[in-house]
């Protein structure tokens, strides 16, 4: 009996470790393909990048059609912040910051640690 209680404990301790490894891989993947999809709207939208739509703030009104390119920049941010609180969760927190040189950081970070941090020249 004792053997089957070690065997148990044993069984039970592996499976949350699981578990808790799942939970951060599934996390890990939706931050990079959230990070991916600004990545490739920062790529389309170079004259938002210049004129520094994804470091100013994000909140803006959406913007499907006929919007300058600073409006789809702030848009996109829009989107990017409500990704990550849609799929992160509350205690993530994502952001963009762009140089004067078109050089951007894609960052995403989870409980105040830095999970995900892109720099791209769009």
């Amino acid at each position: 009996m004792s053997v089957f209680a070690i065997g148990s404990a044993a069984t039970g301790a592996w499976f949350a470790q699981v578990l808790v490894t799942d939970m951060r891989a599934s996390r890990l993947l939706a931050a990079e393909a959230i990070a991916s999809n600004l990545k490739a709207r920062m790529r389309a939208n170079e004259e938002g990048v210049s004129a520094g739509g994804y470091t100013a703030s994000w909140e803006a009104l959406a913007c499907a059609r006929g919007c300058s390119a600073l409006a789809l920049a702030g848009d996109d941010m829009r989107r990017f912040h409500e990704a990550v609180a849609r799929q992160l969760g509350p205690r993530a927190y994502g952001d963009a910051h762009c140089d004067a040189r078109g050089h951007c950081l894609i960052s995403i970070d989870w409980d105040g640690r830095e999970w995900l941090a892109w720099r791209l020249k769009p």
